[in-house]
């Protein structure tokens, strides 16, 4: 007779266990922040070795990293959907739009993270690098695109969206009722509008 029960799939024993360590690392994070979260004390909590952190994260960064993108906003990036640039900046505005209610609740953490940020030179690096990256892909999306017809360097353009929607997380942080929904789609038409040549 043959097995009627699933197989696990390959990938579920690594991602329970990627899982239980991002939930340690908060747990610990949570009692002695984060510079204080030594590896011994996450692999500890989670009842695994720290072998078991290098062999699912390749430094103490990116297991930092990783837990804090389980509670950071969600902001879809991706700019290669075809679309004039208003049209893109504009769908990129509605799903900031709709992310921002969730920017109050990471006040506490994420202030402490910059922090964390600022006192670890390997962090900052990583996370520059992860930055740098991000800023490529997006101006190599933005070129494909629109191509001779940006008025501004198409990094440029991807660094200034990037600005703005993390002036608008920022600010919905610090007042939320002060980031309405018009506010945002009207900044990035703006920006639209700007960063496209006028006809000659």
């Amino acid at each position: 007779m043959a097995d009627s029960q699933e197989k696990p799939r390959r990938g579920d024993k690594r991602e329970r266990t990627r899982a239980a360590l991002i939930s340690a690392a908060w747990a610990v994070v949570e009692e002695k922040g984060f510079a204080a979260a030594s590896l011994e004390e996450i692999a500890r909590r989670a009842g695994m070795t720290r072998g078991a952190i290098y062999s699912n994260f390749p430094s103490r960064s990116d297991l930092l990293l990783a837990m804090v993108g389980t509670r950071g906003l969600s902001i879809n990036r991706d700019f290669s959907r075809p679309g004039t640039l208003k049209e893109q900046l504009r769908w990129f505005a509605e799903g900031l739009i709709e992310t921002l209610p969730n920017a109050p609740g990471t006040q506490r953490w994420h202030a402490e993270f910059m922090v964390h940020i600022a006192a670890d030179p390997a962090l900052r690096e990583h996370i520059a690098g992860g930055f740098a990256n991000m800023f490529d892909e997006m101006a190599a999306q933005f070129r494909a695109q629109h191509g001779e017809t940006l008025a501004i360097d198409a990094h440029s353009l991807a660094l200034a969206v990037q600005s703005l929607a993390m002036g608008f997380v920022y600010q919905c942080i610090l007042s939320p009722d002060a980031v309405p929904a018009r506010a945002v789609i009207e900044a990035f038409d703006a920006l639209a509008t700007g960063a496209i040549r006028e006809p000659a």
